[in-house]
């Protein structure tokens, strides 16, 4: 009965959600209309005579259904976290999100993602249209502009396309938010929809043209933001992104001076049109900073041959977090600014004191961090001086897709290996206590080195021993670039000597478990406090300094004291969360010194006695790599299960090759369905390392 009142409060939220996106989406492809544009001079007519003003009715419209659905999408999740059960739930359409183009320029893409491009675009195709069709019915020359009336129309054409980046400022921020992540609620992870982020940036740098004129906004002002936003979008390149990842770290701190420049040039009224999307960053900047501001101290790293180490932090019990979740770390020791993701390899069930994660020397900073560790063994100390650390996170996805097949494969390639290790403890447990949980898993693990194995050897008493919990585990490696040492899979996995493992000095200062998110329900209370307070602010003080003036003046207020009042009304808002979410953590704090209880932490201390009947299915090979497409038609033909997860990480290659044979194998299921029973719904893990 609870299950089912449960199910139909969310059912309603999410018709809520719906019907509030659909009508905001109608909002802005009616908005340039004629019949819309001469209905909203009526409404801001009628708004004026009121306090709330046409200010305020334009942040009623236009902000109001964004943050109301970002509101009761926290509520949701929060309601479906608190069941396992509801958490893995089943998409409606799965085929939906399984891959549908494959070696594409941006990768492999989905049905709902193609879906989702195309009709951005036709949106703005549909603005553009209807905003030059208005300006060329009602074109008049200017008199300070010596143009014929074909140049006047590449003038309007010109600044029609540069109007367009507002669409794409619009939903700029929404897909790198962390904590207050609404993709989630579309079940995308941090991680997947950084590229979607990508993309809408991509698309406004190409869109923001500026158009010289004696017209209009401050033109200066509209230079520096596309000026500003260049540069971001230079050094955001893969190029540059992969060997200058400080650089490019520092120039995306510039976004608040393109933020700033570009309400200058604007104005209040079109900023009003993308503040949704600036308000919920603001708040997630926030929780984050509050968040990391109390730092952390390692309790033990593990340095492998592979030139990777694995850094284990204290949590405290009541931290719960979904397998495949991140989070950032900043070592003040190395930079006290930059700030790095790295993919969790714990469980929270598996263990409720420690969390965990495996770092990969790939760049400068993680380089520096594998040095400083490694110094502090060649000093020669049992238990050197723990090092300060500062944690945001952690973040992950809303469900918990992998429960609810009943087969899994795992592929990974290198470092990809560390989100499905967090998968693998998960599973194991839950020791099959969940009605539907896997009981089939292969796991095909690719890297270039026989030293790159290593890495396994942070889960290796989990493969070793515990193969019924992980659901009969088929573990098959590769070593592509190197002939085989004559060793087994089973002495491999064994083998733990080079790993180096330091132990912190617990004399050190701790404090100082790793800083608890807020949970969802405070984000749902203070976006909807966030809003009421700039809207009571914007009123207050547009009344206080703006409507002095009888209605029957004609003078106008200097543009710049609309813009002023909003970002002092943004400041107000801001700051009252921040005061009231520090308040809310000193009221919660906990004691972070106490002694933590371990769930199955002894599990990393279990040596196997008895592991060859596990082994029988594990295998390695050397000099060649997968064949990726022949391993999962052989999954196919072998399983009884009607659905299959294939979860993927690694590079780009593997993914192709994965959602290559899947399409093909989706096309055959349909011509022959009574031969393939069996379906795979692909998922594709970004990792941070």
């Amino acid at each position: 009965m609870a299950r089912n009142t449960t199910l139909l409060l969310l059912l309603v939220l999410k018709l809520f959600m719906a019907v509030l996106l659909a009508a905001w989406a109608c909002i802005w492809i009616i908005r340039p209309t004629q019949s819309w544009k001469r209905s909203w001079h009526v409404a801001e007519d009628r708004a004026n005579a009121t306090f709330l003003g046409d200010y305020g009715l334009t942040v009623v419209v236009y902000c109001l259904p964004v943050l109301a659905v970002a509101t009761v999408g926290y509520i949701s999740l929060h309601i479906a976290a608190k069941k396992d059960d509801l958490r893995k739930r089943r998409p409606l359409l799965p085929a939906f999100t399984n891959p549908l183009i494959v070696s594409s320029p941006v990768g492999v893409l989905s049905a709902a993602e193609l879906l989702g491009a195309a009709l951005f675009i036709v949106f703005l195709a549909w603005t553009y249209y209807s905003n030059v069709s208005s300006d060329f019915k009602k074109m008049t020359p200017y008199k300070s502009l010596k143009l014929n009336r074909w140049q006047l129309k590449m003038m309007h054409m010109g600044v029609r396309i540069g109007s367009l980046s507002e669409a794409c400022l619009l939903l700029l921020f929404l897909p790198i938010l962390r904590g207050m992540a609404v993709f989630r609620i579309l079940g995308v992870q941090y991680e997947a929809s950084v590229r979607y982020h990508i993309w809408i940036g991509n698309t406004m740098i190409l869109l923001s043209i500026i158009q010289w004129q004696a017209i209009g906004r401050v033109n200066i002002a509209g230079a520096i933001a596309l000026a500003t936003g260049v540069i971001i979008w230079i050094t955001s390149l893969p190029q540059v992104r992969r060997k200058q990842f400080q650089l490019f770290f520092s120039a995306h701190h510039l976004y608040m001076v393109f933020i700033l420049f570009f309400l200058i040039h604007a104005g209040d009224r079109h900023f009003y049109l993308v503040f949704a999307g600036v308000l919920l960053f603001a708040l997630d900047k926030i929780l984050r900073i509050i968040q990391s501001r109390k730092q952390t101290f390692l309790v033990s790293a593990s340095i492998l041959p592979c030139r990777a180490v694995k850094l284990t932090l204290p949590k405290h019990p009541c931290m719960d977090y979904t397998p495949t979740s991140i989070v950032f770390i900043k070592v003040p020791g190395i930079s006290k600014f930059h700030w790095h993701p790295f993919s969790i390899t714990s469980s929270s069930n598996m263990d409720d004191s420690e969390l965990s994660v495996l770092i990969k020397c790939q760049g400068q900073w993680t380089t520096d961090l594998y040095n400083m560790l490694n110094s502090m063994t060649d000093a020669g100390s049992d238990h050197p001086k723990s090092i300060p650390v500062a944690v945001e996170g952690p973040y992950g996805p809303a469900t918990v897709e992998h429960l609810r097949y009943r087969s899994l494969v795992l592929i990974a390639g290198g470092s990809g290996i560390s989100p499905l290790m967090s998968i693998l403890q998960d599973i194991a447990s839950r020791n099959g206590s969940m009605e539907r949980s896997p009981t089939k898993v292969h796991l095909i693990y690719a890297v270039k080195k026989v030293q790159d194995l290593s890495m396994l050897a942070l889960i290796s008493p989990l493969l070793l021993t515990h193969s019924a919990e992980l659901g009969n585990l088929h573990l098959k490696l590769f070593v592509t670039e190197e002939d085989g040492p004559p060793f087994t899979a089973e002495k491999m996995l064994q083998d733990q000597s080079r790993v180096k493992t330091i132990t912190m000095n617990k004399a050190s200062p701790e404090g100082t478990a790793v800083p608890t998110p807020e949970g969802l329900l405070w984000k749902a209370a203070i976006t909807a406090l966030s809003l009421l307070l700039f809207l009571a602010s914007l009123i207050i003080l547009t009344h206080l300094f703006v409507h002095q003036e009888k209605k029957s003046s004609k003078k106008k207020n200097p543009s710049w004291i609309g813009d002023l009042l909003l970002l002092c009304s943004l400041a107000i808002a801001a700051s009252c969360c921040t005061v009231a979410t520090v308040l809310s953590r000193w009221r919660n704090s906990v004691d972070d010194s106490q002694e933590l209880s371990h769930k199955h932490h002894e599990l990393a201390e279990m040596l196997p006695d008895k592991v060859h009947g596990a082994l029988q299915k594990h295998e390695i090979y050397f000099g060649c790599r997968p064949n990726l497409g022949d391993m999962l038609a052989e999954i196919a033909t072998g399983t009884a299960d009607s659905e299959v997860g294939v979860f993927v990480c690694g590079p780009t290659s593997m993914q192709e090759a994965v959602a290559s044979f899947c399409t093909r194998h989706d096309k055959r299921l349909k011509r022959d369905e009574r031969k393939l029973k069996c379906s795979f719904n692909v998922h594709f893990l970004n990792f941070s390392l």
